[in-house]
């Protein structure tokens, strides 16, 4: 009993010294609005060495957030623009998009926001390294609001 007391004692004390993270993350109202890329990274899930950054390939894709839905845009210069969407929600460091349209499936990211800057890393999604061929790729985004 004394050594479950020690251990309550020390746990409290740590948690005391490091302080705690709320489990929640940011505040809902972080996210809502309109951000734009600065690089959109793919990358290949059967071979990493075959990445794109179509940013810097001049590109766009922009990430509107509302309360709970989302929209992805992405234009190819030349080309119709892609859009899809669906439902977002977040925890600490965690988001996750649950596509409605456009694709299918979840994309969960790794997130870090600090203002007006937002880097999403990690999530899965489909995209075309080749012409014509769709492939799981990892999408690294950092975007600007």
């Amino acid at each position: 009993m004394r050594y479950a007391a020690f251990v309550l004692l020390v746990t409290v004390a740590f948690l005391g010294f490091t302080g705690c993270k709320s489990s929640t993350g940011p505040d809902v109202d972080s996210f809502i609005g309109t951000w734009d890329a600065t690089k959109a990274e793919f990358v290949s899930v059967a071979n990493s060495s075959t990445k794109v950054d179509i940013v810097a390939q001049g590109w766009t894709l922009t990430l509107v957030f509302n309360a709970s839905t989302f929209t992805m845009t992405i234009q190819e210069p030349g080309e119709a623009a892609w859009v899809g969407g669906g439902t977002w929600t977040s925890s600490i460091d965690t988001m996750t998009l649950t596509w409605s349209s456009g694709t299918s499936g979840e994309s969960q990211f790794d997130f870090t926001l600090d203002g007006d800057n937002l880097t999403l890393e990690g999530g899965h999604m489909p995209f075309e390294f080749t012409p014509g061929n769709l492939e799981e790729a990892i999408l690294n985004l950092i975007l600007v609001k």
